[in-house]
This record gives structure tokens, C-alpha cells and sequence, in this order.
């Protein structure tokens, strides 16, 4: 184990001119662009006979809420100079988990711009990372935070380049997380042998290497302060899937890292960058539209639907709702806590991560239509989605869990991160108002359904008008309502649902 400071200077060279090209797998030592000089900074050879835990530390825990693993320091193992980190099966559960992997991070090294690489061979079917980060909390409590993901890849041969980067939206107190991304298909299968991975990053622009060639180009948002370094894998059970494989052949794989090193730029030279480089890509933050009224008021509204959920039975549907994908149902709302009704009645519609719940119309509204309701989510992710739906074949189970997005598209509206969304093709995902996490609110949409728009009202009786949207498609007439929840976060809790037609 090595970190490389003034003191270590004899170790190796202090500035180090390098030349680009393709570095062979097998090459011991890998060099840095030759557009600067360099100074090596940090370097880990993974030489001695276990993990320095002085210079790194492991995560020791389960990996979030709803993940198949654990990730324990025993699990980072050094032999003949290379750092395995092993996917095991543990018997007995540790951690209530059933399977661990590895996480480790510099406890105490953190570096702002330079170029990073590491030398490792995937774990067949894991996802493979090597990483920087500068996450919100008390180990980076003053922004900007960022992930620098210098490869998150899947075998055979899939490399993940991906920038996640927190800002705080206008209009907002909270930073979100954005994320841009790109994956790319190497020659070669990437567990047969080591490769080398690595990121230039600096103030201007991040790029990203394979064994010494470039192949991606991102400028650079707002990544401006030091990061740590991270080497994990996780067990991603719909990677699994995707590939037909039982989760039982994660035993004993892993991914082996060769070595870490890490290096400051210390002076640009006097020649260009190398020819091939990608095309320099710009990621823009989404801003918020605003738009003043679309849909004409009404004179007369006729209710299609009100429910309250007082008289259904708990771990039910309404009558007439029907059952479109996992298991919602109606809870008792346990009177006191957060998510207590909004109302005096003590039963709420529960949405988990990706149920789906629907309810046709009596009579399709052509016209207007109106829907309002009570909604409560506990974080800002992604969660609720509100739909009008169209023809679909209702005896057809597989159509009913796709109903949302298939037959006649009307509008698509959903709750992401701090923001209301709806979507088209020509405008994919656009913000149009904000919401509060943590609390009831109120939601009123007004949909002129032949008119392929909508308006938004909120506050107390959904008086206040905030802005409207366009449809996701050219849905003729509304058949029936969708409430979805569309992400993998906290539940999603709706109260006090009422449908109108409205009419001249």
C-alpha cells in the first residue's frame, strides 16, 4: 500500500510525460495523456497480504432497502497482489441479507480534478465499479456533490460511463440529482482479462478512457471539489434476469483490481489533445415551464367518480377498481402519524414502488374532465404517475399492467424528484410546478381531452392555478383513471379522489 506525497517522492518519478494510445491489458504500469505533465498522488499496488484499512475503509451493512445484499470489510481480499472483492452467500442471513459484496473508499484521500484509473477484471454478471464521490452528509456537508462513475459496468462487455450531479432547482430548498450517461460495447469480454479504466477530470470537461483510448466527452457541470475513491460491486438482480441467470451463480464471483493510482495535472503542454477524442457532449438542466391557461372554465360538472376508501375493505380495491400491476390496496391510516388522512376518515389508497391501480368510467369523456385528490409521499423521488386511459384489452393481463402506456395516449403526468412532470415525444420529460415532500397536498387537473392540454391547480380546495401541460399522445375520448407508482422509493399515499366531467 502506497500514497504517494512529498515524502514519498523517491517512489516514483514527481512528473511524469506520458503518451497516449492503446495500452495493452498486460502492461504494468499505465501512463497519463500526454497534452500535461502529471504528479502521482495516490497509488495502491494492493502489494501486501490484506486491505490497509489506515488508507481504506469498507461500508458494513446492508445496501439500501430493497437490495439482495450486504457488503462487509472480510469481503475485500488481497492474494499475490491483487484486491478481490467477493460476492458470497451467507449462511446465515447477515445483516437480515442473504448476500454480500464489497464497497471500500479512501478513508482519508479526496482529490479535485486529475486523472484517475485503475486496472481490474470484471466479476462475471456483477456490476463492476470504480468510482468517485462527493456525497451529501456529514462526510461532504457543503455542496457541490457528485458521482463521477469512471466505469459501472456489466459483462461480457458493456462499459457504463455516467456523471450524477445534485443542484438546486429554482423555486426549490433541497439540491436534486441529475444524472447523464453512456454506455459503450468494448471488443472484447471484459472478465477473460484486466483492463484499464479512467477519467480525465478537470474544470472544463470530464473524459473518459478504455485501456488508454478515450470514448467518451462530457463538460463539466458543476463538479468543482474534492472527491473520494471508491472500487464496489453489487448484485443486480434485473441484470440477472435480463440474462437468465439464477442468482445462485453469484457465489464466490468477483471483481479483481491490479492496482489504483491517481494523478494531479501539473502544467498543460504546448500540443493538442489526441485526434480521436469523442465529441464534446453538454448536458442542460431541465428548467421549469410555466404556461398561463389552457382549458376553457365550465359551467356545469357532473361527478363520475368520488372515493374515500372509508367503506372498502383494508388490503382491497375499490368496486369497480381493478388490478393493474403489483399490490395496492387500501391501509388504515394510522391517525397521528405523518401519513394520516388529510380528512377525518382513516383509510388510504397505499401505492408501493410500481403498483398500479385503475378504474374505468361509467360513460368515456370526450370533452373536459376533471381530477382531483390528496397525495403524500415521504422523499422526493420518483413516484406517482397520473394517466387518463384509452383502449386496451381488459381480459388480457399483460395489457392491463401496460395499460398506462398503451392504447390511446392521454395525458402522462408524473411526480420526480421536486418537481410535476408530464411527458411528449417531442418534449420528453418537462416540469411544470413543484410539490412538497413530507406533507399532504392538494392536486386539481383540469384535461381538455380533445384539446390535447391540461391545467394544474393546487392550495386548498385547488383554487390556486400553477401552470399546465400538453398531451403524450392523441387520445381520443378518456375511458378510465391510472394511478401508478412509478419509481423504487417510499409508498405513495391518495385520499379523497373525485372525477368530473366538465360541461358548458
Amino acid at each position: 500500500m502506497r500514497t504517494v506525497s512529498a515524502c514519498f517522492s523517491a517512489l516514483v518519478p514527481s512528473v511524469i510525460t506520458a503518451t497516449v494510445g492503446l495500452l495493452a491489458a498486460t502492461h504494468a504500469w499505465a501512463e497519463p495523456p500526454t497534452h500535461a505533465t502529471w504528479e502521482m498522488t495516490f497509488r495502491d499496488e494492493f502489494d501486501g497480504d490484506a486491505v490497509d484499512w489506515d488508507v481504506w475503509e469498507s461500508q458494513a451493512g446492508p445496501r439500501g432497502r430493497t437490495k439482495p445484499e450486504g457488503r462487509w470489510p472480510e469481503n475485500n481480499l488481497v492474494e499475490e497482489g491483487v484486491l478481490y472483492q467477493v460476492t458470497k452467500k451467507e449462511s446465515p442471513p447477515r445483516g437480515d441479507r442473504v448476500w454480500s459484496t464489497a464497497h471500500i473508499m479512501t478513508r482519508t484521500f479526496r482529490q479535485q480534478y486529475g486523472y484517475f484509473e485503475a486496472k481490474l477484471r470484471y466479476g462475471k454478471y456483477l456490476n463492476n465499479a470504480f468510482w468517485l464521490f462527493r456525497p451529501p452528509g456529514k462526510r461532504f456537508p457543503e455542496p457541490p456533490h457528485f458521482e463521477i462513475d469512471v466505469n459501472e459496468g456489466h459483462t461480457p462487455r458493456e462499459l457504463a460511463m455516467t456523471l450524477h450531479f445534485f443542484v438546486q432547482p429554482e423555486g426549490t430548498d433541497e439540491e436534486e440529482r441529475y444524472s447523464t450517461g453512456k454506455r459503450w460495447d468494448a471488443p472484447m469480454d471484459l472478465d477473460e482479462d484486466f483492463h484499464i479504466y479512467a477519467v480525465e477530470w478537470n474544470e472544463k470537461e470530464l473524459i473518459w478512457y478504455f485501456d488508454g483510448t478515450p470514448v467518451r466527452r462530457l463538460a463539466n457541470p458543476n463538479c468543482h471539489a474534492p472527491a473520494d475513491v471508491r472500487l464496489s460491486t453489487v448484485i443486480m438482480t434485473r441484470q440477472l434476469e435480463r440474462d437468465k441467470v439464477d442468482i445462485e451463480t453469484m457465489q464466490g464471483v468477483s471483481m479483481a483490481v491490479d492496482w489504483v493510482r491517481v494523478y494531479r495535472k501539473k502544467e498543460d503542454l504546448d500540443r493538442p489533445k489526441p485526434p480521436q477524442l469523442p465529441e464534446l457532449e453538454v448536458y442542460r438542466t431541465p428548467k421549469l415551464v410555466r404556461r398561463d391557461r389552457q382549458v376553457a372554465p365550465a359551467k356545469q360538472k357532473t361527478e363520475l367518480l368520488t372515493e374515500d376508501f372509508q367503506t372498502v375493505a383494508l388490503g382491497g380495491l375499490p368496486e369497480k377498481w381493478e388490478l393493474g400491476d403489483g399490490a395496492p390496496e387500501v391501509i388504515a391510516s394510522h391517525i397521528g402519524s405523518a401519513a394520516a388522512s388529510p380528512a377525518k376518515g382513516n383509510q388510504i389508497l397505499r401505492l408501493k414502488a410500481q403498483d398500479y391501480a385503475l378504474v374505468m368510467f361509467d360513460q368515456p369523456v370526450k370533452g373536459r374532465l376533471e381530477v382531483e385528490f390528496d397525495y403524500y409521499t415521504a422523499e422526493k423521488r420518483e413516484s406517482l404517475l397520473l394517466v387518463t386511459l384509452g383502449d386496451f384489452d381488459r381480459a388480457n393481463p399483460a395489457r392491463r399492467r401496460t395499460s398506462y402506456y398503451s392504447g390511446n395516449i392521454g395525458p402522462y403526468i408524473h411526480w420526480r424528484g421536486p418537481h410535476i412532470n408530464y411527458f411528449t415525444k417531442q418534449e420528453q420529460w418537462t416540469r411544470f410546478a413543484l410539490w412538497k415532500r413530507g406533507q399532504w397536498n392538494h392536486a386539481r387537473f383540469v384535461v381538455d381531452v380533445a384539446g390535447r392540454v391540461f391545467d394544474y391547480y393546487t392550495g386548498e380546495g385547488g383554487t390556486q392555478f400553477e401552470s399546465g401541460g400538453l398531451f403524450r399522445g392523441s387520445q381520443g375520448e378518456a375511458k378510465g383513471l391510472g394511478l401508478r407508482h412509478r419509481g423504487a422509493g417510499y409508498p405513495v399515499y391518495v385520499d379523497n379522489l373525485v372525477v368530473r366531467a366538465l360541461n358548458d
